[in-house]
């Protein structure tokens, strides 16, 4: 036998439904999709994915 629900059931409410949005994604530590990193942080990125890029470059496809 199965159940009916005479009443829909409720949309769950967010946490912080009234707030900031801006405020809390930099509270959970997000950031802009998309947003391209300082010249410095790329060069770091860069430096830190040297050995990636070299074994890539390196492949051979067979």
């Amino acid at each position: 036998m199965s159940q009916a629900l005479h009443t829909p059931p409720r949309a769950p409410v967010p946490p912080d439904a009234g707030g900031d949005l801006a405020a809390l994604a930099a509270r959970h530590g997000l950031s802009v999709s998309g947003a391209r990193p300082s010249l410095v942080e790329y060069v770091r990125q860069l430096w830190g994915r040297r050995q990636f890029i070299l074994a890539f470059s390196r492949a051979k496809l067979t």
